[in-house]
């Protein structure tokens, strides 16, 4: 593990030891409640219960500004063709990742300490795939400044999420997740460590669930992509400037 510490880890830590000490001794489905008091700590955090706004305040703001200003590419040329392709292919990362990692945790998240698949190339694959996804937004934006403000928010999800959620883990999964962690990095791929099980179970709700927010993602990239046709024209207002 990480040798950082965060207020959110230390609030966990705190609370976890505290009613662990409480259940301690209670015989069966001791363990079992001190899991469920990690867990409902994690997700007690301000980190936790706000993840979808720690990335969408400070980036849907940076994209308004971006189209209410002057283009920093014009369509059609060779850079923005370039960024556009760039963002296709990020998005498809983004759709891939998604959908291989849910196939392996959905359900079990929490429960089942998962090392296999995507997971065993990376440990926090969702997070991986939803990255790929801003950076998409970031090509078809074509701007630097929205790249810079990911770059921002992405070192406090690291730092207000990521970290809170894979202490929960250790706490939850001890040396098992100790080991996980010594082998497999926290982002980025490591194919050399690539394992897959013969069989997967699948939860098919979850899948459907997460079909559907993909779903949602393209129609805002088809959105995104009309707009920035629109962008170059000369009669876009061009409000701000920020280049």
């Amino acid at each position: 593990m990480s040798g950082l510490s965060s207020p959110i880890q230390q609030f966990v830590t705190q609370t976890c030891q505290i009613k662990g000490m409480m259940t301690h001794g209670n015989h069966a489905g001791a363990a079992v409640r001190t899991d469920d008091s990690c867990r409902q700590s994690v997700r007690a955090s301000f980190g936790f219960r706000h993840r979808g706004a720690i990335g969408a305040l400070p980036l849907a703001p940076a994209a308004l500004a971006i189209i209410l200003s002057a283009p920093e590419t014009v369509e059609g040329a060779p850079a923005a063709l370039a960024l556009n392709a760039a963002g296709w292919i990020c998005f498809l990362l983004y759709v891939g990742m998604r959908l291989w990692a849910t196939l392996f945790v959905g359900g079990r998240k929490d429960r089942e300490l998962q090392t296999e698949g995507p997971y065993s190339l990376c440990r926090n694959p969702l997070y991986l795939g939803s990255f790929c996804f801003a950076l998409a937004i970031a090509c078809f934006l074509k701007s630097t400044w929205f790249g810079l403000v990911l770059v921002f928010v992405f070192l406090v999800y690291l730092v207000f999420v990521v970290q809170a959620e894979e202490h929960f883990l250790e706490l939850r999964f001890q040396e098992d997740y100790r080991n996980y962690c010594r082998r497999t990095p926290r982002f980025w791929p490591k194919w050399s460590g690539f394992r897959s099980p013969a069989i997967v179970r699948v939860d098919l709700k979850l899948l459907r669930t997460e079909v559907r927010r993909l779903a949602g993602s393209a129609l805002l990239v088809i959105g995104l992509q009309l707009v920035m046709q629109f962008h170059s024209q000369p009669w876009w207002p061009a409000w701000l400037h920020l280049w």
